[in-house]
């Protein structure tokens, strides 16, 4: 478990560029272009309601001015059963609403988070080497929440406030023009503050998420980690980190809350100062026999009325700023583009031989101050074994990570079946490639699912079976709760390293590929296993261009090329009799490895 340095703990995205905050606009119209129907749905609905509920202030004072005038019962019955009415329309139309604007919400919610998650998945391994999975579900959950709060609650926030700024003043003047005069003097003081309060909301709310997305990467690091933590006693000093990082966001988070404080507290003393200028200037209306009675409780009523307006409108700010930062955020995904090109690809989708080619081949990582791999050429006809041996950190998996095309090799440099494999696409290349690799990543699901996973059929039992018979791995399959059925833990974790990695071989084997690439595939086995495996393999092997990286030379012995690799170089290549003959690096590793597997008998 690594400890967060200092200037990692309390970094700070920069604020959105102007091009982002021009993409995150861009992105705010089109999903209210995309979900605009049931949002103009919702106004209409809202627009009824809101028009229900300003009438019964009127209703009152053509009660009060009837009762006044000595008018009869009937009247009164008349004003009640409209009063009723009014009633009955607002509840209908607050339904559709809640269901248009509150629904919709979820529904932009579901759209962005689809098209993240569809983006994410076509990132290289360069973006997900710099981010932390942490603060990838941040974004896709909290910030997208967020997002939903906007074009919700936010929205339904806004035009409620917008509507009752447009028909109570207008109502005010109707009723009274000097009285909605002297009341409605404060109201030009609003969108100032408005203005310089929701600045300061955007800028604290993308530096709350921020810090919400640290948390959520420490949280997610301890607790896939929690092993290593136990293991080296580390739970003080991780505990520590942990509150250091939670402590951060706290503090991010009360001083937007400081900020959001201010709006309610100025808007209400605005309401305050309304209501005390109605009592001074509407008493002597009333006196003076400017407005009536009926009419002076209809002021009060709609003065109060404002009151929520304001309230929402601070709390639709407070959303709408929040949203946009979130969207900000989403958006630097969608920006990210994968340096795996597609650009290239003119290639059929034809099924691929398997002839391999790799033809003066460098290639230097985006970080690295050193080749990776340098000046790398072999072949390998169609259905034959390549074995790829070498020390920790001399470029084999690199190899392997460039010919599955996570990383781009440069043009001209890997062939396969004669053709430039950036000249194929990137879905047709890795279907025709079954991986084993040297993390064995299971998924959540069951044992089927999981040797299921590349299959078109995904109710093959008889060819899954049969494939984890080949990765010797069926017996143990059998030998589970629920057999092939049982459903496995968070990587796997109810499995011991061996039994994962015969069961991504099986995976890999289910595909059926042209290709087979064997990564260490089977390090975690014993000898007699391995040895076993191996076996099996050979007549699966036979019908496809297999290669095997391994530090064990049994599991290359049989290859028909077997290159050594040191320092990104191939240093020696041939075949086993030939590597023994050279008596180079690779004859004294077999007689090491040769002497320890008869003392280990």
């Amino acid at each position: 478990m690594t400890t967060d340095s200092p200037a990692d703990s309390n970094s700070v995205s920069p604020e959105l560029s102007p091009r982002l905050k021009a993409e995150s606009k861009r992105l705010s119209h089109e999903l209210l272009r995309i979900f605009r129907r049931p949002l103009i749905f919702g106004v209409l609905s809202l627009a009824v309601t809101d028009a229900m509920d300003i009438m019964p202030p009127l209703i009152t004072k053509w009660a009060i001015d009837a009762i006044e005038a000595g008018r009869g019962f009937n009247v009164l019955l008349s004003l009640c059963a409209v009063y009723l009415l009014t009633s009955l329309v607002q509840a209908v139309f607050r339904f559709f609403w809640r269901k248009y604007f509150i629904g919709t919400s979820y529904q932009v919610a579901y759209h962005l988070r689809g098209r993240l998650f569809e983006h994410i998945q076509t990132l290289s391994f360069d973006y997900f080497n710099r981010t932390k999975i942490g603060e990838l579900m941040s974004r896709l959950t909290n910030d997208l929440e967020e997002v939903r709060m906007m074009y919700g609650i936010g929205a339904l926030l806004a035009m409620d406030a917008l509507f009752y700024f447009i028909s109570v003043p207008i109502i005010m003047i109707w009723l009274s023009p000097k009285l909605a005069l002297y009341i409605l003097i404060p109201m030009p003081i609003i969108p100032f503050i408005v203005v310089r309060i929701s600045r300061s909301v955007h800028e604290r709310s993308r530096i709350v998420q921020e810090r919400l997305a640290d948390l959520s990467a420490k949280t997610q690091e301890n607790i896939s980690g929690i092993r290593v933590v136990k293991a080296f006693a580390r739970e003080d000093a991780e505990i520590a980190s942990f509150n250091r990082v939670s402590g951060e966001y706290v503090s991010g988070a009360l001083s937007l809350a400081r900020v959001e404080a201010t709006f309610h507290p100025s808007m209400e003393f605005e309401m305050g100062l309304g209501i005390f200028i109605l009592l001074l200037f509407g008493s002597r209306e009333v006196v003076s026999g400017g407005i009536s009675i009926g009419t002076f409780v209809a002021f009060q009523a709609y003065m109060l009325k404002m009151v929520w307006p304001m309230t929402a409108l601070g709390y639709a700010i407070n959303l709408h700023q929040r949203g946009m930062a979130s969207i900000g955020r989403c958006v630097e995904i969608l920006d990210e583009r994968s340096d795996i090109g597609q650009n290239e690809a003119s290639l059929p989708e034809t099924p691929i031989r398997g002839e391999l080619e790799v033809r003066d081949l460098s290639f230097t990582y985006p970080t690295g101050s050193r080749p990776a791999l340098d000046h790398i050429s072999f072949t390998i006809p169609s259905g034959r074994t390549l074995g790829i041996i070498g020390p920790v950190g001399s470029g084999k998996s690199t190899l392997i990570h460039l010919l599955l095309r996570l990383f781009e090799a440069p043009s001209g440099s890997i062939f396969i079946d004669g053709h430039d494999v950036r000249h194929y696409t990137l879905q047709h290349l890795r279907r025709e490639i079954g991986y084993v690799p040297q993390d064995a990543f299971l998924f959540s699901e069951s044992v089927f699912e999981n040797i299921a996973f590349g299959l078109k059929e995904r109710n093959d039992l008889q060819k899954v079976r049969e494939c984890a018979r080949l990765a010797q791995i069926l017996p143990d399959i059998d030998g589970l709760p629920n057999g092939i059925n049982t459903l496995l833990g968070e990587r796997g974790v109810n499995l011991s390293g061996g039994q994962k990695q015969r069961l991504t071989l099986a995976r890999a084997l289910a595909r059926d590929p042209a290709i087979l690439i064997l990564d260490d595939a089977v390090s975690a086995v014993d000898t007699d296993t391995e040895t076993r495996i191996l076996g099996e393999l050979k007549g699966v092997t036979s019908r496809r261009t297999s290669i095997i990286v391994s530090h064990r030379l049994a599991s290359v012995q049989n290859a028909d090329l077997i290159i050594h690799l040191q320092d990104g170089r191939i240093t020696e290549r041939g075949t086993h009799a030939d590597l023994i003959s050279a008596d180079g690096a690779y004859a004294r590793l077999w007689e090491k490895q040769r002497l320890r597997s008869e003392l280990e008998r």
